[in-house]
């Protein structure tokens, strides 16, 4: 059983009696990665800024890596890369003088600095450059860099991939990925559930400052409905598709509509009795437990 890099017990957090966060448990594992979701004001920011000594907890504990962020705080910062969801930098100063301040703040050198710049595509004619000249996914990058340089144990990033463009996206997934292989522990928040769904292991759903759901990111997918469409090249026997979990099957010729909910395995195996010329099934979405959380996904924004 892998030891916890990250936990959180009985977290509360108010602002003027007002509760943003309300008994908060967590414990992740080292070399996870774990996904934190919820809609604007539901208390994820509120929960990083406690989790990095930002903020005092009303009540609680958290220890990370072993070490009490409430005695030992700068043992904790040592260790962690952190890339806060509004990520302000100097507008008179230079990307390389940014990165270099921030690099100074760390108790370990920015070993990683040229590799990223490079990965992220960040050159040395960009770096002479102010801060106020740059786009939003430039200043990203520069988030990006100075979080990951010195090759923190655990990553905590809240809305990493903000002003990104999807070739930019992958290269920050390929980073998680060689993180985590690395052995490291990632805690992110963001409101790009599909990024959550690629990137980490286990997911907790946030709601008006409680944690309503906890689980593997499979097992929050596992049970929702797939839309499935099959095109056979033989029409389709009567009684063909009689399964438990298939639903709302519409025919029209060779081609066939019908959800499915549950175990692939049973479906695919008289799937494999039938003359199949195609056969698509939309992907389950953590998207679709959010909502079912949350309700109606016309009136509740994953943020």
């Amino acid at each position: 059983m892998r030891t916890a890099a990250v936990e959180i017990a009985g977290l509360v957090k108010r602002y003027g009696g007002m509760p943003a966060v309300e008994g908060v448990s967590l414990s992740i594992a080292d070399g996870e990665a774990f996904g934190y979701v919820g809609p604007n004001g539901a208390g994820k920011t509120t929960t990083i800024r406690c989790m990095l000594g930002l903020v005092k907890p009303t009540a609680g504990t958290i220890r990370i890596l072993g070490h009490d962020v409430a005695t030992d705080l700068k043992a904790v910062l040592a260790d962690v890369g952190h890339l806060p969801g509004e990520f302000g930098l100097w507008p008179q100063l230079t990307g390389a003088d940014c990165l270099d301040y921030l690099g100074a703040l760390q108790r370990r050198p920015p070993v990683r600095r040229q590799e990223l710049c490079d990965r992220l595509e960040l050159s040395q004619a960009e770096l002479r450059r102010q801060v106020r000249l740059y786009s939003r996914g430039m200043k990203q990058k520069i988030g990006l860099i100075q979080a990951f340089q010195h090759e923190p144990r655990v990553l905590v990033l809240d809305e990493p991939t903000e002003g990104l463009d999807p070739v930019m996206k992958e290269r920050f997934a390929g980073l998680l990925a060689e993180h985590r292989r690395a052995g490291g522990t990632v805690f992110l928040s963001s409101h790009i559930l599909s990024e959550v769904e690629q990137t980490t292991e286990r997911v907790a759903v946030l709601k008006a400052g409680r944690i309503v759901r906890t689980g593997a990111t499979a097992d929050l997918t596992g049970e929702r409905v797939r839309r499935c469409t099959l095109v056979l090249k033989q029409p389709l026997a009567a009684g063909s598709l009689d399964l438990e979990g298939v639903s709302e099957l519409v025919s029209d010729g060779l081609l066939h509509r019908f959800e499915y909910r549950g175990d692939m395995e049973p479906l695919m195996r008289r799937l494999g009795a039938l003359s199949v010329e195609e056969f698509v099934c939309e992907p389950e979405h953590l998207a679709e437990s959010f909502f079912e959380i949350y309700g109606d996904p016309g009136t509740a924004r994953a943020t």
